[in-house]
Order: C-alpha cells, then sequence, then structure tokens
C-alpha cells in the first residue's frame, strides 16, 4: 500500500479516535443522568444478509446502571470510552510519524527537538494501553524497556520534560485562553514494574496529549490545503 495512503488511514483513524472521545463522554453523562425505557435495551445488528448478532438487554443494563452508581465518579463505560480513544489516537499517531512522509517533516519542524521526546510519549502510551491487563494500570517492563533503550541508544536524556504551548507553537489553532498547553515529565529511567499508568501520566493529561495529536492533525490538512492552492 502506498505511503500516501497509510498515511491518510492512519490521520484519519486519530480523528475518528477523537471525535470517539467527545461523543462518549456526552453519553457517559447521558448514562449516568437519563432514565431509559427497558424496551430501548433490545438491540439488534444486522451483519449481513443471513446473519444478525442480538445484543443481550442485561449486560447493557449493567452498564448504565454502574454509570448511575458513579454519577460523580468515572463509570466503567466513560473509563472504557476514554482509554480506548487514547490507546487509538497514540497508536495511530506513532504510526504516521513512522511513515516517511510530509506529516513527519511537519512535526519535525513544528516541534524541533521536542519531536523524539513526543514521540516517546506517545509510545509509551500506546505500549501502556495495548498491554494492559491490570485494572489499576500497573506497568510491565515491555511498556518502558524499548523506548528507554532507544533513548539511550540516541545519547538523549531519559529525564523527559515535553511541554507545548499553543500561542507559540501552533498558533493556527485558537486557544481557549491565553498560556494554553500542557507539560508532560516522564523520568524513563525511573519507570519499574507495578508503577501505576496514572500516577505517571494523570487523565488531564493523557486528554491534552490526545487533543494535540488531533489538533496537528488539523494544523497539517490546514498547511496542505494551503499549499495545493498557491
Amino acid at each position: 500500500m502506498k505511503t500516501t495512503q497509510l498515511l491518510e488511514d492512519a490521520l484519519l483513524l486519530v480523528e475518528q479516535n477523537f471525535y470517539f472521545l467527545h461523543a462518549g463522554q456526552f453519553f457517559g453523562k447521558l448514562a449516568k443522568t437519563a432514565e431509559f425505557d427497558e424496551s430501548l435495551l433490545d438491540v439488534s445488528l444486522v451483519c449481513d444478509t443471513l446473519h444478525t448478532y442480538h445484543f443481550h438487554p442485561k449486560f447493557t443494563k449493567a452498564v448504565l446502571e454502574d454509570a448511575k452508581d458513579n454519577s460523580d465518579e468515572v463509570s466503567l463505560f466513560d473509563y472504557f470510552v476514554a482509554f480506548n480513544a487514547f490507546r487509538g489516537i497514540c497508536m495511530a499517531t506513532v504510526e504516521a510519524l513512522r511513515l516517511n512522509s510530509s506529516f513527519s517533516d511537519f512535526l519535525h519542524v513544528r516541534l524541533g527537538e521536542r519531536y523524539e521526546d513526543f514521540f516517546d510519549l506517545l509510545s509509551f502510551v500506546r505500549n501502556v494501553l495495548s498491554h494492559n491487563i491490570h485494572a489499576e494500570i500497573a506497568l510491565n517492563a515491555k511498556d518502558y524497556e524499548g523506548t528507554l533503550k532507544r533513548i539511550r541508544r540516541m545519547g538523549r536524556n531519559p529525564h523527559v520534560v515535553f511541554t507545548f504551548v499553543y500561542a507559540q507553537d501552533l498558533p493556527e489553532i485558537s486557544p481557549p485562553y491565553e498560556g494554553y498547553g500542557f507539560t508532560c515529565i516522564i523520568n524513563f529511567e525511573a519507570l519499574d514494574e507495578g508503577m501505576e499508568f496514572l500516577e505517571i501520566i494523570p487523565l488531564w493529561e493523557l486528554f491534552m496529549i490526545s487533543e494535540l495529536c488531533f489538533n496537528l492533525t488539523q494544523a497539517f490538512r490546514g498547511n496542505i490545503a494551503s499549499s495545493s492552492v498557491q
């Protein structure tokens, strides 16, 4: 498959997951506040002309009840929607950056010396959320060892401090307020098995990282559109 098609597929996956992240949080809030008629829980999906899959209402009801029980906290629905979207966004962005393409060139220019740190940050999130089977998202050595070896091989500092401020770094995107951005700090040499992922990268930073991936994609597409007109 051509690089241009692979890149388009990866960027589209970033965008789709970001929309899914927003819609998922909306439906998560709706599940906590709305009352659903039992008849609405009986759902079927026509897969093809011969097959229809029937979803069991009791499982849907269990998720809705969990949302009600956790109206002031993160529900099971909120959790799975958000973390699947985080994983999908970071995975797709990493795959896009692995391609020898204009998108990688664009990020090299915009991020400068921060490019490799950003790549390692996304790879770490993707690895953890792809391999995790622990409820508390406890680290496994394979989540970070490959990234640490890469950092050492490149002679870079394993104490990664990635800062992004929209007004300075991506002026095409209008920030909600002056100084809008974030800083993510990870010391890859200090990571160890069993550490809790959200103690290393808090939930808010995961949202900000995902938003940045989406906004970089939008800025890149805008630049491509501008270039094609000139």
